[in-house]
């Protein structure tokens, strides 16, 4: 009849099929469920505004965006390593 190695093969993808078949018809029932209302929200937690850090007494955050700052050539040769 058939040898183990061929029965194996089969059965794996029949296995396969049946795996395969059950997976996309409820991964279809789920986007419609999903898709069933018409909502932008992307998910996660929404934020509003900027967060409010508790800091120490006297600690501040700096106000506006950081700046670069250009150093010259000869004050980079008096700056220490």
């Amino acid at each position: 009849m058939l040898g183990g190695y061929t029965l194996d093969l089969i059965l794996v993808g029949i296995a396969y099929l049946i795996l395969v078949y059950l997976m996309v018809t409820l991964m279809k029932k789920r986007n419609k469920d999903v898709g069933g209302h018409d909502d932008d929200d992307d998910g996660g937690i929404t934020v509003k505004g900027p967060p409010e850090i508790d800091l120490p007494p006297g600690v501040c955050l700096p106000d506006g965006n950081p700046r670069l700052v250009l150093i010259d050539e000869e004050e980079r040769e008096e700056m220490p390593v």
